[in-house]
């Protein structure tokens, strides 16, 4: 039987990834905390208050800077302290609670990423509503507040085709499932989920980007993902997206029940 083998959120988009024990979904929401903030480039317009979906590409992402890599982030949810390390070294540590604090993270990816002296990106969040539960916006690459899913085992086989490792952390997932047949997720679109306490629903699969390409130990593009997967495979999708339907708390090796 599926199991869940990693429960994994990113608090910013396109940072680094935070790995949790047990957590409480729920109903039609992201799973909470997840790219809650985002770096907004310097162009694009973007109203905390009144937020609206927009593309991956209006925002930091691997999609285009592969850099980000880089960079090993951890971020306190209830301090709003953000450090970063490259190579073990601290290089950044800051709460960011203040118009002073945001403006030094802002610089530091603004060099960082050699984005130029005019391109100051600008660190955004998505708001949530009054009970603090429901997040009014989330920067999810899809205008959907979903659960993003992967097999250990498709990228297992993958990797025999590739005949190269692939770290699962390149695909940036929610949860990360074991114990089940290679490809076998895509048999679940329009069924249920029953993990722990909550269900969710299973409704497309996730079609894959450059972003993939991007090696998360070294931050170079090594392996073209997308060229890949449609090479072996046919089409250009690894993975699953699912919605919340049923609020409740899902823990690591959770046992998944699909009907």
């Amino acid at each position: 039987m599926p199991i869940l083998k990693k429960i994994t959120r990113y608090p910013i988009k396109g940072l680094s990834g935070e790995n949790i024990e047990k957590i409480s979904l729920e109903k039609n929401q992201v799973l909470p905390g997840d790219r809650e903030f985002a770096f907004a480039r310097s162009h694009v317009l973007f109203d905390e208050k009144n937020p609206v979906y927009l593309r991956k590409t209006n925002f930091l992402a691997l999609v285009q800077d592969e850099k980000l890599a880089e960079l090993k982030t951890t971020f306190d949810h209830k301090l709003k302290r953000l450090i970063i390390k490259i190579k073990e070294e601290t290089v950044l540590d800051e709460i960011i609670d203040n118009d002073m604090n945001l403006h030094k993270v802002e610089i530091f990816f603004q060099k960082h990423l050699d984005l130029g002296e005019k391109n100051k990106p600008r660190l955004v969040q998505g708001t949530k509503s009054e009970n603090n539960k429901d997040f009014k916006h989330s920067f999810s690459d899809l205008p959907d507040k979903v659960i993003s899913i992967i097999n250990l085992n498709t990228i297992h086989d993958f990797e025999k085709k590739i005949n190269k490792k692939i770290d699962p952390s390149r695909f940036r997932a929610n949860l990360l499932i074991d114990e089940c047949e290679p490809w076998k997720e895509f048999d679940w679109i329009g069924k249920t989920l029953n993990i722990g306490e909550t269900v969710l629903e299973v409704f497309r699969r996730t079609k894959r980007c450059a972003a993939t390409n991007v090696n998360p130990k070294n931050a170079l593009r090594d392996v073209n993902i997308p060229y890949e997967i449609k090479n072996h495979f046919g089409h250009l999708d690894l993975g699953v997206y699912a919605k919340v339907k049923k609020t409740g708390v899902i823990s690591v090796n959770d046992e998944l029940i699909i009907n």
